[in-house]
């Protein structure tokens, strides 16, 4: 029977026949897909989920093959060139490394993807879901972003629905962008569910609140400054929302006929100083502020003193009398 290669064919060194026995299942797939793409050894979350193991396997395997001489490490001059030039780097070096861009990340052709889908159940569920929250049917380009962000990412299946989804709702569909938005969640360490939800959660919360302030304050479509948007964080952090930004947007108009961000917000930052939390706790404290400026003067003493504050005035000034007197009777 003869035999031959189909087109795309991987080599190996001749030393993998001497290891292989000692090699496992995943420590194998790890090899081949090395083989088929070397720069993989830099990106082992994205090696481990192509081989369908841990990234703590895919250092084990490499270790392995290392050891057997199949792979070779840099050579002692290549370590001491790059450090030479981060030397010469000013710039300090982020504590968390951040992911490389667009343009590293896994590329398929039609086929490729085809077979893919074919072959992970997962990510064929993950795409049509994604079309679905969409709303469109996607490209291969567009497929590609989504198996990347997966492969490549590390981002869970439900993650990236949940951003989807999330994106859709303000009105952002566009792949590339999403990529981009995901990129930014990882490097914040956004990776799993639950904190993707609460960040999606306190963006949506934001997002809704900077619409209601645009209208209220008259912004129309002009881009809220960077001290605006600290001022819009700080509302979101006090548990404020658009009602009772209103309520200080009210007292600021009534007060300076103008409506001013930074002078509501000095009313939130002073009602969340004094620890009114809920719309009820703010309405019964702008009563109590209102009640206390239109109360009459007490004028039956003479005076705009409150009557318990005359009577402790003069209750001190009986006493310091007495002891005056008590003083100059000994003398």
């Amino acid at each position: 029977m003869k035999l031959k290669f189909g087109e795309d064919v991987l080599v190996l060194p001749a030393r993998v026949l001497a290891c292989c026995d000692k090699a496992d299942a995943a420590e194998l797939r790890v090899l081949l897909w090395l083989a088929s793409d070397l720069s993989l050894a830099e990106k082992p979350l994205q090696l481990a989920r192509l081989a369908g193991c841990s990234e703590k396997a895919v250092n084990a395997a490499i270790s392995l093959w290392v050891k057997g001489k199949v792979l070779t490490k840099p050579t002692a001059a290549e370590p001491e060139k790059r450090e030479e030039t981060a030397q010469r780097d000013e710039t300090p070096a982020p504590a968390r490394p951040l992911l490389q861009r667009a343009d590293t990340l896994p590329v398929y052709t039609t086929a490729e993807l085809a077979d893919l889908l074919e072959k992970r159940q997962s990510v064929r569920l993950l795409i049509d879901e994604a079309q679905q929250i969409i709303g469109k049917m996607f490209n291969t380009a567009e497929v590609n972003i989504l198996v990347g962000m997966v492969d490549y990412l590390g981002m869970e299946e439900d993650c990236i629905l949940l951003l989807l989804a999330h994106c859709k709702r303000i009105g952002k569909t566009n792949l590339r962008a999403i990529e981009k938005y995901a990129y930014s969640l990882v490097d914040d360490g956004i990776t799993d569910s639950r904190a993707l939800e609460e960040r999606m959660r306190r963006l949506e919360e934001r997002h809704t609140l900077e619409g209601e302030v645009r209208t209220m304050f008259g912004l129309s479509s002009r881009a809220l400054t960077a001290k605006e948007k600290k001022m819009l964080d700080a509302w979101i952090s006090y548990g404020y929302g658009a009602e009772i930004v209103r309520r200080a947007y009210e007292i600021t108009v009534s007060a300076t006929n103008t409506p001013s961000i930074p002078y509501a917000n000095a009313i939130l930052s002073r009602w969340n100083e004094e620890g009114y939390r809920t719309e009820a706790e703010i309405d019964a404290h702008i009563a109590e502020e209102e009640a206390r400026k239109n109360a009459p003067a007490d004028t039956t003493l003479g005076n705009s003193f409150d009557t318990e504050d005359f009577l402790d005035a003069a209750l001190q000034r009986s006493n310091a009398l007495l002891k005056e007197y008590e003083k100059n009777r000994k003398d």
